[in-house]
């Protein structure tokens, strides 16, 4: 049960989340709307359970503490305000106020960060049993994070359109600010000088590198990321306008079939009668 990224039990645990979220629509596409708004606002909050269960377990954990290359834990550097992990509050928000920049972002950007985690785990959340609590919370948490996103597409909830993105980029941005004055205020008050939320600070990522090469400045770095969230929110749009297109070619097959086998039977009638 040693968890090598990449490896069989790796890819296994990637493959289900990926798959999860179609299966849970073939399971429940013949349920209401409000049967499945409940259900995922329920998922979001046991996530949100294990997600503090999790933290409890890592704020024990002397291994943890050692690679992590600190002290002691501290919870205010833990919080769920990440890029990711934010989803656990703004999915519930986002299906009840009906607000479609809130769930475009839910669906766009934080199931990308958390699938970005669990393709690329930091060291202490490799190369370990499965069945160590610390990883077994990071894969479980990560992986409700993404398949809750990925839910609001597949049961239906939303669907990326182009009238979005203006929406998306300024949640986001707004986000992003406020995550950066927490962690101001964290730092300015010596409560967590380690604090990092939505990673303003920089961080040990190859593209966040280069932009902090290009702009030395904490917050404004990651201003070009906006440029690439354009590109992705416009290829994933892309991806559900061919997957309409494709659903309308089968839709316009099928029905000339159907036209093509009642003429077919009229005849073969009006064949029947004459011959009567």
């Amino acid at each position: 049960m040693i968890l090598e990224t990449f490896h069989p039990l790796h890819l296994s645990l990637l493959a289900v989340t990926v798959l999860l979220p179609f299966a849970l629509h073939f399971l429940f596409r013949k349920k209401s709307e409000v049967w499945k708004t409940n259900f995922l606002i329920v998922l979001c909050a046991v996530n949100l359970l294990i997600f503090f269960v999790y933290k409890a377990f890592l704020s024990v954990d002397a291994e943890f503490l050692r690679i992590d290359g600190v002290e002691r834990f501290n919870w205010l550097n833990e919080l769920p305000i990440q890029l990711c992990n934010i989803n656990l509050f703004l999915i519930p928000i986002g299906l009840l106020t009906k607000k479609r920049f809130l769930l475009g972002f839910s669906f766009i950007i934080a199931p990308l960060g958390a699938m970005m985690a669990l393709l690329f785990p930091e060291p202490a959340f490799h190369g370990f049993s499965l069945l160590v609590p610390r990883i077994l919370g990071f894969y479980l948490t990560h992986a409700l994070i993404f398949v809750c996103g990925m839910c609001l597409a597949t049961l239906g909830f939303y669907r990326p359109a182009v009238r979005d993105f203006p929406g998306i980029v300024a949640s986001f941005f707004v986000i992003s600010v406020g995550a950066h004055l927490v962690n101001l205020l964290l730092r300015a008050t010596a409560l967590c000088d380690r604090a990092n939320y939505f990673f303003t600070y920089g961080a040990d990522i190859s593209i966040l590198n280069l932009f902090w090469r290009w702009i030395p400045y904490p917050f404004f770095y990651e201003l070009p990321s906006l440029v690439i969230l354009l590109f992705y929110m416009a290829l994933v749009y892309a991806v559900f306008w061919l997957l309409d297109k494709l659903k309308a070619h089968r839709s316009a097959v099928d029905s000339t079939h159907v036209s093509e086998n009642i003429g077919l039977n009229e005849g073969r009638t009006g064949c029947a009668e004459n011959e009567e």
